[in-house]
């Protein structure tokens, strides 16, 4: 069968995914901020959003949803996401 027609199925594409991380070949990746950037930044933006969500509950819930999603979008816009089978 010609390489263009193999069947390549989603198991297979996770599969070969996975030994990427795995073994580390995976240079599509590269951190812009280092690890303790990214913890502060996801350590920070998850108090904001917990203190937004008490405006949101016990204030002002405009205020609240703003804060909450202010938060968000800084931390997303920084890369930070919560991964536990993040490697680096």
């Amino acid at each position: 069968m010609a390489e263009h027609a193999k069947e390549n199925t989603l198991e297979t594409t996770i599969a070969n995914l996975t030994d990427e991380r795995e073994d580390g070949t995976d240079s599509a990746y590269t951190p812009v901020f280092s690890k303790q950037v990214r913890t502060v930044v996801y350590v920070l933006g998850l108090i904001a959003s917990c203190v937004g969500l008490g405006f949101m509950t016990f204030g002002d819930a405009a205020i609240g949803g703003y804060i909450s999603t202010v938060a968000g979008f800084i931390a997303s816009g920084l890369g930070v996401a919560y991964n536990p089978l993040r490697r680096d």
